[in-house]
C-alpha cells in the first residue's frame, strides 16, 4: 500500500473530536485566565476595603494622641513661667487635663530631675522624690529630653499600675527667653489601652487585623507592641502614624488572612462553563467581566477621595484640638454644626443645619463686623481664614473664641469652608497671667544681676586684697629669713645661735600661716587645680615623712611607717596635693606627741587597688567625741588652750579635708581625749596612664653648687632684696649690677648684656612681664631669666612663663634653691646647641 500524504491531512480534519477538543483547550484556557483576572480585582477591592480601614483607625489615633500632647503642652507653658508652682496648683491645673481627656492616666513635674508634683497622687505615692538621675529605667529618657529641649515619647510599656501606657516627657525651660535655663521634666502617662479603644483597635466588629509596629516612635525599625506578629508576614497594607515625635508603622489585612481566592470563584467558573457550551458568547463573557473590572476602580477612585476628603477634616481637627467642626456654604444661609460646636455655644442640641443669623447674634458687638466680614471674604475669594473674637451666650457668659477654616470648591463648583472652633479663655486668662509673670520675672532679674555685680565686685576686692596682703607680707618674710639665714652661717654665741633660730623657725611659722590662708582662699574661690600624674605612691609617701623625721627626733618619738602587700606601684593622681595632705596630717601628730609614738599605714580598697586608705595614729593628747565634731572647721581648734599651747591658725586639717575631698575622699578622726588619735584620709586615685620610667641614676654632692663666672642682673624695686641677694651671692663668682625697676632693666641687659637676669614682677614704670617681654622681642643676646617675686598664685606663675621667663622662684627665697636654681641655668645654657635638656641628641 502506497502512502499519500493529502488523503492522511484530509482524514484528521474530518475527525469530529478535533473542533471539540480545540473548543476544550480554548474555554481551559479562557476559563484560567478568567479566574486569574477575578482573583486580582478581587484582591485589590478587598486591599482597598482594608485600607479604608485601616487609613480611619490611624487618622482617630493620631488625632488623640496630638489632642492628648497638645493639653499637656499647656501645662508645660504654665510651668516654664510658674517655676515654683506648688502641688495644689498643679493639681489643679492637671486636674482639668485629665477630666478633658479620659485617656491622660497621671502627669508629674520634677523639677531638678527629682519627681515633687504628681496628679492624681492617690497610687502614685511611691514615685513622689524619685530623682531620674539615679533611676536607670528612666534615667536616658529624662536626660536625653533635656538635652535635646524637646518632647520624648516612650513606650508604650506596661504600667505598675496595671495596662499598658505611652510616657511624654516634656523639658521645662524657665526664665528669660535670652537667659532660660533648664527647670526639669513633666511627664505624662497617656493610656494606650484607651488610645486602642478610641482609634477603634478593640471594636469587635472590627473587619481586619492589626499589627502596630515602632516602639518608642521608631517606625519600622521599632519593636511590634501589638497585634499578631503573623500579619507582618502575610503582604499588609501598610502605613505610617504620624506622632508628635517618631511614627508608628500600622499593618493590616482582612479578619483571618487573606483568601487564597475570591469569593465568586465558583459561580465564575460555572459562567465560563455556560460559556463554553454556548460558544457564541465568549465575547460577552470577556466584556462583562471587563466591565465589572472598571466597575472595580471606579469604586476605588470614589472611596479614595471620600478618604482624602475626611483625612483633610480630621488634619484640621487635630491642629485645632478637635473642638468643634463646622462647614458653609456660599449658597446656603445655613451652617453645618456637629454637637461641640452647639455645646461650645451654650447650646447642646443635636448636630445638624444651624441658620447663620444664630450664629452672629452670638458674636460681642465689638468683633460682629469684622469677624463677618472676614469670613465672607475668604470664602469669595476661596482663601483660608483664622480669627479670635468673643461671644457672649444666653446665660451673659463671655468665651474667647478661636476659629480657624479652610476653603475649597467642591465638584459643582461651588465654594465651601470647613473650619474648627475651640474656646482660648484659659489660654487668654493665661497669657495675661504670663506677662504679668514676666513683668515680675524681669524685675526680679534686674535685682538679681545688682545683687550678682555686686558679689563679683567684692569676690574681686577680696581677691586683690589677699593678692596684696601676700605680696606685702612676703616681701619683708623674704628679708628676715634670708637675713637669718646669713646670720646662721656667721660665727655666734650660742645665745646668738637661739635667737637666730628663734627667728627663723618663727618666721617659716609666720609663712605656713600665710600658705594656709591662700590654699583656703583658692579652695574657695574654686581656682586651686587638682594636677594629676603618674608618681611612685611609695616614694611620695616616704617623701612626706622625711620633712617630718627631723621634729622626730628631736621629739624622741618612735615612727612607724607600713605598707599593705598588695598597693599598686604607680598610680595617677596629684603627687602634690596628697603630700601636702600627708605633712599637715603628720605635723598634727608630731605636735600633739610629747613621748610615745607616731605610726602611718597604707592600704587599699577589697575591690579597687586605686581606692586608698592611709591612718596616721599617734598616742598624743587626743581629743574628746564633742571637739571632734569641730576639728575640720576652718579656724578651728580643740579649745583655746591648745590654740595658746601649741599654736597654729586651724586650717591645715580643713584644707586637707577639702583637698581630701576633692580627690574624691575626705578624712575621719577617731579620738577620744587623753587616748591619741588616728586619722584616716580616704581618697580614690586612678591607674598610670604610662609605663614607669626608671630615674637615671645621678651623683649628687651635698656641698654648695658651685656656680660659673657671668654677669647677672638683679631687677628689684626692694633695697632690703637686693642687699639680700648680694649677700647670697657675695661668694660667687658671679659679677651682679643692679635695676631699680623694669626700664632700668631692659637699658642695662642692652647695655651689659648678662647672662642671666633674677626679675621681680611688681615694679615700677615698668613691671616685670613688660620688661620680659620687651627683651624677648628685642635682637640683643637673649639671657636666662629667673622670676623671683613675692607675687605668689599660680596665676602669677603661669603669667611669669607666658610671657618669656624661664624660671619661677617664690619669696621668700632661701640661698640653697637660689643657688641650685642658677646653677642649673648656668649648666642648661653650656650643654651644646643640638643637645636636648636631658643630654640625648636632638
Amino acid at each position: 500500500m502506497s502512502f499519500r500524504p493529502k488523503a492522511w491531512i484530509q482524514a484528521l480534519n474530518n475527525r469530529t473530536y478535533l473542533p471539540t477538543l480545540v473548543a476544550f483547550v480554548v474555554i481551559v484556557a479562557a476559563g484560567l485566565s478568567a479566574e486569574s483576572q477575578n482573583d486580582t480585582i478581587y484582591e485589590q477591592k478587598l486591599r482597598a476595603d482594608v485600607q479604608y480601614e485601616a487609613g480611619l483607625i490611624r487618622a482617630r489615633i493620631e488625632g488623640n494622641l496630638s489632642a492628648d500632647i497638645q493639653l499637656v503642652r499647656g501645662l508645660q507653658a504654665v510651668l516654664s513661667t510658674e517655676p515654683d508652682m506648688t502641688q495644689r496648683r498643679f493639681a489643679e491645673l492637671a486636674s482639668q487635663l485629665i477630666a478633658d481627656e479620659a485617656s491622660l492616666r497621671n502627669i508629674a513635674a520634677a523639677p531638678d530631675l527629682v519627681i515633687r508634683l504628681m496628679y492624681p497622687i492617690a497610687g502614685n505615692e511611691a514615685a513622689i522624690g524619685l530623682d531620674y538621675r539615679k533611676n536607670e529605667a528612666q534615667r536616658a529618657a529624662a536626660l536625653r529630653a533635656r538635652d535635646s529641649g524637646d518632647l520624648v515619647l516612650a513606650g508604650p510599656v506596661n504600667l505598675l499600675q496595671g495596662g499598658r501606657g505611652m510616657i511624654a516627657r516634656f523639658p521645662i525651660f524657665a526664665g528669660p527667653q535670652a537667659t532660660r535655663s533648664f527647670w526639669g521634666i513633666l511627664s505624662a502617662v497617656i493610656d494606650v489601652d484607651a488610645i486602642y479603644t478610641q482609634g477603634g483597635l478593640n471594636n469587635p466588629d472590627l473587619m481586619i487585623d492589626v499589627a502596630l509596629v515602632g516602639k518608642d516612635g521608631r517606625g519600622a525599625e521599632g519593636e511590634q507592641f501589638y497585634g499578631d506578629p503573623s500579619i507582618l508576614k502575610d503582604n499588609p497594607v501598610l502605613m505610617d502614624i504620624v506622632l508628635p515625635v517618631g511614627t508608628w508603622q500600622l499593618a493590616a489585612r482582612p479578619k483571618g488572612g487573606w483568601p487564597a481566592h475570591a469569593d465568586n470563584q465558583w459561580q465564575l467558573r460555572f459562567t465560563v462553563l455556560l460559556a463554553g457550551a454556548f460558544i457564541l458568547f465568549p465575547t460577552a463573557l470577556a466584556g462583562r467581566l471587563s466591565a465589572a473590572r472598571r466597575s472595580v476602580i471606579q469604586t476605588l477612585k470614589r472611596r479614595e477621595r471620600d478618604l482624602e476628603a475626611l483625612s483633610r477634616r480630621l488634619e484640621m481637627a487635630v491642629e485645632t484640638s478637635k473642638i468643634g467642626i463646622w462647614e458653609i456654604d456660599e449658597t446656603s444661609d445655613n451652617a453645618l454644626w456637629d454637637r461641640r460646636m452647639r455645646e461650645l455655644y451654650g447650646d447642646p442640641a443635636e448636630a445638624g443645619e444651624v441658620p447663620l443669623s444664630l450664629w452672629r447674634s452670638f458674636l460681642h458687638a465689638k468683633d460682629r463686623d469684622r469677624v463677618i466680614s472676614g469670613f465672607q471674604e475668604a470664602l469669595r475669594n476661596g482663601n483660608n481664614h483664622s480669627v479670635d473674637f468673643c461671644i457672649e451666650l444666653k446665660d451673659g457668659t463671655h468665651k474667647n473664641i478661636r476659629a480657624m477654616g479652610c476653603s475649597f470648591r467642591d465638584r459643582r463648583g461651588r465654594n465651601r469652608m470647613i473650619g474648627v472652633e475651640w474656646d482660648v479663655t484659659r489660654d487668654v486668662e493665661l497669657n495675661n497671667e504670663l506677662k504679668r509673670a514676666n513683668q515680675q520675672l524681669t524685675h526680679r532679674n534686674a535685682q538679681l544681676t545688682q545683687a550678682k555685680q555686686s558679689a563679683e565686685k567684692a569676690d574681686q576686692a577680696k581677691t586683690e586684697f589677699l593678692a596684696n596682703m601676700s605680696h606685702e607680707i612676703r616681701t619683708p618674710m623674704n628679708g628676715i629669713i634670708g637675713m637669718s639665714d646669713i646670720l646662721a652661717e656667721s660665727p655666734l654665741s650660742e645665745e646668738q645661735e637661739q635667737c637666730v633660730e628663734t627667728i627663723r623657725d618663727s618666721s617659716v611659722a609666720l609663712l605656713k600661716i600665710i600658705h594656709d590662708i591662700l590654699d583656703l582662699s583658692r579652695l574657695e574661690a574654686g581656682k586651686m587645680e587638682i594636677s594629676t600624674v603618674d608618681f611612685n605612691l611609695r616614694k611620695c609617701v616616704d617623701g612626706a615623712v622625711d620633712v617630718l623625721r627631723p621634729k622626730l627626733r628631736e621629739k624622741g618619738l618612735s615612727f612607724t611607717l607600713s605598707f599593705a602587700h598588695d598597693l599598686p606601684e604607680q598610680v595617677h593622681g596629684d603627687d602634690g596635693r596628697l603630700r601636702q595632705i600627708l605633712v599637715n596630717l603628720l605635723s598634727n601628730a608630731v605636735k600633739f606627741t610629747h613621748d610615745g609614738s607616731v605610726a602611718l599605714h597604707v592600704s587599699r580598697g577589697a575591690k579597687d587597688p586605686y581606692h586608698l586608705f592611709i591612718d596616721v595614729v599617734d598616742t598624743g593628747i587626743g581629743i574628746s567625741e564633742d571637739q571632734a565634731k569641730h576639728v575640720f572647721e576652718r579656724f578651728s581648734q580643740a579649745d583655746a588652750a591648745t590654740t595658746r599651747h601649741y599654736g597654729g591658725t586651724g586650717l591645715g586639717l580643713t584644707i586637707s579635708n577639702i583637698l581630701a575631698q576633692r580627690m574624691g575622699g575626705g578624712i575621719s578622726l577617731q579620738s577620744s581625749a587623753g587616748n591619741g588619735a588616728c586619722f584616716r584620709l580616704e581618697i580614690h586615685l586612678s591607674a598610670a596612664r604610662t609605663a614607669p620610667i626608671v630615674p637615671p641614676q645621678i651623683s649628687r654632692e651635698t656641698s654648695q653648687p658651685q656656680l660659673g663666672p657671668g654677669v647677672l642682673l638683679l631687677a628689684d624695686d626692694n633695697r632690703t632684696n637686693r642687699l639680700l641677694i648680694l649677700k647670697f651671692l657675695a661668694d660667687t663668682p658671679l659679677k651682679v649690677i643692679e635695676a631699680e625697676n623694669g626700664r632700668e632693666a631692659v637699658d642695662m641687659c642692652r647695655d651689659h648684656q648678662p647672662a642671666i637676669i633674677l626679675m621681680d614682677m611688681s615694679m615700677p614704670e615698668v613691671d616685670g612681664l613688660t620688661a620680659t617681654r620687651q627683651i624677648r622681642a628685642s635682637d640683643m643676646a637673649q639671657p636666662a631669666i629667673i622670676a623671683l617675686t613675692a607675687n605668689a598664685f599660680d596665676s602669677d606663675r603661669r603669667a611669669c612663663l607666658d610671657a618669656g621667663m624661664d624660671r619661677f622662684l617664690q619669696k621668700p627665697i632661701r640661698k640653697p634653691l637660689l643657688l641650685e636654681t642658677i646653677a642649673a641655668v648656668q649648666a642648661e645654657r653650656a650643654a651644646p646647641q643640638d643637645q636636648t635638656k636631658d643630654g640625648t641628641n636632638s
